[in-house]
């Protein structure tokens, strides 16, 4: 058995306001994360663990965008990890037993998925780099269940 998660879901935050010292969603943003609820559950199945940046001053939009799922699924959010240290985050995903084999989300800043990414064994030219910083409906589906990771971008359908 392959001792990593079999499946990796790597996506942004929903849609933030236009003013930038607002750490929240928009109405967009709120709209989206109670679509996300079920959409993910419905396309990719039941969850394990979820995980969103921590909430910070700046922003509670990944925290924020996930919620909905975790109320919905019952599975909790993980937002103990600071935007910056991804790869603290990577390396318990990939070394820790207690993953093996799990379904994952995780919910990020844009600015810090690619390395991310990298990070959890992403091949290089997988994943958008860098990421847009208009894009909030892409999700990128990491499957761990082959010898060799592979990356499937997903567009969210609304």
């Amino acid at each position: 058995m392959n001792a990593n998660p079999s499946l990796i879901l790597v996506m942004r935050h929903a849609e933030k306001p236009s003013d930038p010292a607002d750490p929240d969603l928009s109405p967009a943003g709120d709209a989206r994360a109670q679509a996300l609820a079920s959409y993910i559950p419905q396309t990719f199945g039941e969850l394990d663990f979820i995980y969103a940046a921590a909430i910070s001053k700046h922003s509670a939009r990944p925290y924020e965008t996930v919620k909905p799922l975790s109320q919905k699924c019952g599975v909790p959010i993980n937002s103990t990890t600071a935007d910056n240290d991804y790869a603290f985050l990577a390396h318990e995903l990939l070394s820790n037993k207690q993953f093996a084999g799990k379904r994952i989300l995780i919910c990020w800043h844009h600015g810090n998925i690619p390395p991310l990414m990298h990070a959890l064994g992403a091949p290089s030219g997988s994943f958008p780099n860098p990421w847009d910083p208009s894009v909030f409906n892409l999700i990128l589906k990491l499957d761990n269940s082959l010898p060799e990771p592979s990356v499937a971008p997903i567009t969210e359908p609304f």
